[in-house]
């Protein structure tokens, strides 16, 4: 079977991405204040920003925040949300001015683009000098649970083992053309779910929704993973939040 498009492969998950996936710590967007300098205010553009998650945090830090993804389902949740604007468009081909924003984040996405063509569109869109930040949520393993929640996500879904991981995609960043005066960071978070939060935690992700076949066995070994770890109700759902930010210089 072929896989959705990346552009469309969150269509059949918005909602459940939108009520499921984390926020970021508050912590990562001292730093991105911290390290870009960039004050609030100022027009951050906000890449690949789904259901405007992210989007919205850099509102509430007081930055005229934008954001752009090429998918219209995740972006009717994030309107439906409010808190900034929103805009159809690719990370490749934004639409927007040229030298246009003091920031450019993307948060959760990195990974799903072609790095060559969206690092030339980042520069084209920025102001000389100024910043790119991505960053994401990646699952902390180092528990009895997550471990056996990413076993889980390896028996069940063919997609999953065969993704670019955000580390790799650091990696890729700092080797790319142009990159230059990278900075990173790593921070920590959580969440807790119910049974059926956790469900919907998973079923959030592309990987489970077009690369699980046995729908029926995955549900239910969620379920048996949640009553052996779970207490009080809920599961920790752990994170190490990653960050990496950089100028680019094109001759």
């Amino acid at each position: 079977m072929t896989s959705p498009d990346p552009r469309e492969r969150f269509s059949a998950a918005a909602d459940l991405y939108a009520r499921h996936r984390p926020s970021y710590p508050a912590v990562l967007y001292d730093w991105i204040a911290a390290t870009t300098g960039v004050p609030p205010g100022a027009l951050v553009i906000d890449v690949g920003c789904g259901t405007g998650i992210s989007t919205r945090l850099l509102v509430e830090r007081g930055y005229k925040a934008v954001g752009i993804d090429p998918n219209e389902a995740m972006l009717v949740e994030a309107r439906r949300s409010g808190g900034a604007r929103y805009l159809r468009g690719e990370a490749a081909a934004t639409g927007l001015p040229d030298a246009s924003a003091e920031l450019v984040t993307v948060a959760q996405a990195f990974h799903w683009f072609e790095i060559a063509s969206v690092m030339r569109e980042l520069y084209r869109v920025l102001k000389p000098g100024r910043f790119a930040v991505a960053y994401w949520n990646v699952r902390d393993l180092a528990s009895d649970f997550m471990s056996e929640y990413d076993e889980a996500l390896r028996r069940f879904s063919r997609e999953y083992p065969l993704l670019d991981k955000p580390r790799d995609t650091g990696a890729a960043i700092r080797a790319s053309a142009g990159v230059q005066d990278v900075r990173e960071a790593e921070f920590g978070f959580r969440q807790e779910f119910d049974v059926e939060g956790l469900v919907g935690r998973a079923y959030s992700s592309s990987y489970v929704i077009h690369g699980v076949d046995d729908h029926d066995g995955f549900r239910a070994a969620l379920v048996r993973l949640h009553r052996r770890h779970a207490r009080d109700g809920v599961v920790e759902f752990r994170y190490r939040t990653l960050v990496i930010a950089w100028r680019l210089g094109f001759s």
